[in-house]
């Protein structure tokens, strides 16, 4: 039973790296930062995917400290949130984002588990609620969407896959986010 749950766990992350790349593909004809977090987003996802091929970690058999979930949480996603900001004109939300996202990322890596959980939800929650709040302001309904998906699909744990979250949620809220930047983009919500 075990086997056909990490089957299905690796699944999901691999339906989420394909999402993932496609949105890189598309995000790239707008901006660079989105186009690296989703990029970023669809590594990440790849290596949990594959995470049942070596199952111990590193040779001496402890767990990854880091896995992929959790660097895209706390990189990947406020990538993506960087390039809405820049791209609505607010570059001062953009730029302190990422880069509270970015020194936050080597400090929570040094603590144990519950602080590197603890340290991912609160960029979760930061990302997710600042682009709600731009999604509102211009009222792009996709926005909305993808910044609920995305807080819905990082906060909430999953069942049986530990602090990863719901990647088929994530998946749909990444197409959410990626069709919101498109519409950001052209100015049409």
């Amino acid at each position: 039973m075990e086997a056909a749950g990490g089957r299905g766990r690796a699944l999901a992350q691999a339906l989420l790296c394909a999402v993932c790349l496609l949105c890189a593909r598309r995000a790239r004809q707008v901006t660079g930062g989105p186009a690296a977090g989703f990029l970023l987003q669809a590594l990440a996802a790849a290596s949990d995917a594959l995470e049942s091929l070596w199952p111990a970690g590193t040779p001496g058999g402890t767990p990854d400290p880091l896995p992929g979930a959790w660097v895209s949480a706390m990189l990947a996603q406020p990538l993506v949130a960087f390039g809405f900001h820049r791209l609505s004109g607010d570059r001062a939300t953009a730029n302190l984002l990422l880069g509270a996202a970015t020194a936050l990322a080597p400090v929570a890596a040094r603590l144990p588990e519950e602080g590197r959980l603890l340290a991912a939800r609160a960029v979760t929650f930061l990302t997710a609620g600042t682009l709600l709040i731009l999604s509102v302001l211009t009222a792009n309904a996709a926005g909305v969407l993808g910044s609920l998906l995305l807080a819905a699909g990082n906060l909430l744990p999953a069942p049986g896959a530990g602090h990863a979250g719901h990647p088929w949620v994530l998946a749909a809220g990444n197409l959410a986010l990626q069709r919101a930047l498109r519409a950001q983009q052209l100015g049409v919500a």
